[in-house]
């Protein structure tokens, strides 16, 4: 289930899932950049989506409690810390790139590979619903852009 992207107007699409506080850093710049977090510095960084028209279990935040142990949050949790869940819809060609590609073409080292792909795994998320573009995604790309209002995606009115 949740696999095959929502269909808009007959089309198919690839979501950029966040938390409402990102979000409104992202429709202030206009454009969704390339993450740096967590990425070495050969390692060239992206703009990921999914196909997954639920929500992409590896958008959930990390958390770290007072003994310094990370754990991932649940998207209930995620949605509570984070200010609420948002997304960004584009067509699949605005992210070209499926985790296959990407590991090949970013110059993703194989052992982070692997350790990203058992988290994800871990975490409930399908890598093979993910894609990426190495470029800023602009405003003009977006098809859509939508808050989840605790039951349902409903369109962002900000």
């Amino acid at each position: 289930m949740g696999t095959d992207p929502k269909p808009v107007q007959g089309m198919r699409m690839l979501w950029h899932y966040t938390v409402m506080e990102r979000l409104h850093r992202i429709l202030q710049d206009g454009e969704i950049r390339p993450s740096t977090a967590g990425i070495p510095k050969k390692e060239k960084p992206a703009v990921w989506f999914s196909s997954n028209a639920a929500w992409e279990p590896s958008a959930n935040r990390l958390w770290q409690d007072v003994d310094g142990r990370v754990a991932r949050l649940s998207k209930d949790q995620t949605f509570v810390l984070g200010g609420g869940l948002a997304r960004i819809g584009v067509a699949p060609d605005v992210a070209p790139h499926d985790w296959k590609a990407y590991k090949r073409i970013s110059g993703m080292a194989t052992a982070r590979a692997k350790t990203v792909y058992d988290e994800a795994i871990r975490a409930g998320a399908r890598p093979g619903e993910w894609f990426a573009s190495f470029d800023a995604v602009g405003r003009a790309k977006w098809l859509t852009v939508e808050a989840w209002d605790g039951e349902r995606w409903m369109p962002h009115a900000g």
